[in-house]
C-alpha cells in the first residue's frame, strides 16, 4: 500500500518518494554544513552524497529486478528502468560498502568524516520512515490506523518520531564532542535501540533479524562510547561551551523537538485519513 501524496503534470507523487527525496536535500544541507565547520569541505561532502545515492539506488534497483527476472536481467537490461521500485536493503548494503571505500580512498580522517554526516543521516531516515507506507502489526490502540476491519500499528511514525530524536540529540551534541568518531558511535548504539523497540510492532517478529543481535548492539557499541567519552579529556573551551549553554537552550531545544514531533504526527494521520 503506497500513499499518493499529490500529482505532477499528471503522474503520482509517491509518499516514500517524496520524503526519502526531501530528506536528501534537506540532509545534503546539514551535512554539508557541518563539513564547512569541521574544515572538511562541503563540496567534498555533497560529492560523497551524490556518489552513495546512486550508489544506492542502483544498487537496490537491480536487486529488485533481479528478485523477479532472475539472470535475464542481463538479456533484457531495459527493465531496470520499467519502474521505480527499490530493493532497500540491497541499496543500504551497497551504500555502506562504498562508503567504507570512500573512507579508505579519500577521507583523511574516517572518524571526523563520519561524524559530519551521522546528523544528516538520521534525519534522512527519519523523513524517510515518515513517507512509508509499511505498517506494523494489529493493535487495538486508539492511534492505530484504522483500515476498515482492523487497525495497524502506525510502525513508520514510530520509527520517524525515534530516529529524529537521534537526529536532535546528535545536532545538539555535535560541538561537543569529546574525541573523534563520538557520534558516529552514539549513532550507532542509539539505532540499534530504536530497531530493537520497532521490533515489538512489525508484523512479523524477529522477521529478517534475531532480536537479541539489536540488544547486543546497542550494549556494545555503548560501552564502546562510554569507554572512549571516560578516556577523553574535556577541553577549557567544551567546557566553556558547556557552562554556557543554560536552562533557556534546554527549553529551546525540548519545545522544537515537540514541535516536530506533533507535525510528524499530523502529517502521518493525514496520509491515511
Amino acid at each position: 500500500m503506497e500513499n499518493i501524496l499529490f500529482f505532477f503534470a499528471n503522474l503520482p507523487v509517491y509518499s516514500y518518494g517524496a520524503m526519502l527525496g526531501l530528506g536528501l536535500l534537506v540532509g545534503s544541507y546539514l551535512a554539508q554544513r557541518e563539513g564547512k565547520r569541521k574544515g572538511i569541505g562541503s563540496e567534498f561532502i555533497y560529492r560523497f552524497i551524490v556518489q552513495a545515492t546512486l550508489v544506492f539506488i542502483v544498487a537496490g534497483r537491480f536487486s529488485c529486478v533481479f528478485r523477479l527476472h532472475g539472470w535475464r536481467v542481463f538479456l533484457y537490461p531495459w527493465v531496470l528502468f520499467s519502474s521505480a521500485q527499490l530493493d532497500e536493503g540491497t541499496g543500504l548494503l551497497g551504500a555502506a560498502v562504498y562508503t567504507i571505500y570512500f573512507l579508505f580512498m579519500h577521507v583523511m580522517n574516517p572518524a571526523a568524516f563520519l561524524d559530519a554526516i551521522t546528523p544528516s543521516i538520521s534525519m534522512m531516515q527519519s523523513l524517510a520512515y515518515l513517507g512509508s507506507s509499511v505498517l506494523g502489526r494489529e493493535t487495538t490502540s486508539a492511534w492505530g490506523v484504522n483500515l476498515g476491519e482492523f487497525s495497524l500499528h502506525p510502525l513508520p511514525l514510530y520509527s520517524a518520531l525515534l530516529y529524529y530524536a537521534i537526529f536532535s540529540y546528535l545536532w545538539m551534541a555535535r560541538r561537543n564532542v569529546r574525541f573523534d568518531g563520538q557520534l558516529f558511535l552514539g549513532y550507532l548504539a542509539l539505532s540499534a535501540l530504536a530497531q530493537r523497540i520497532l521490533l515489538s510492532f512489525r508484523e512479523v517478529y524477529g522477521e529478517s533479524t534475531i532480536p537479541w543481535l539489536y540488544t547486543l548492539g546497542f550494549v556494545i557499541f555503548g560501552l564502546i562510547w562510554l569507554y572512549m567519552y571516560m578516556q577523553s579529556p574535556l577541553t577549557e573551551m567544551r567546557r566553556r561551551r558547556r557552562e554556557f549553554r543554560g536552562w533557556q537552550s534546554w527549553l529551546v531545544y525540548l519545545a522544537s523537538v515537540v514541535g516536530a514531533g506533533l507535525l510528524m504526527i499530523k502529517f502521518f494521520y493525514w496520509r491515511f485519513s
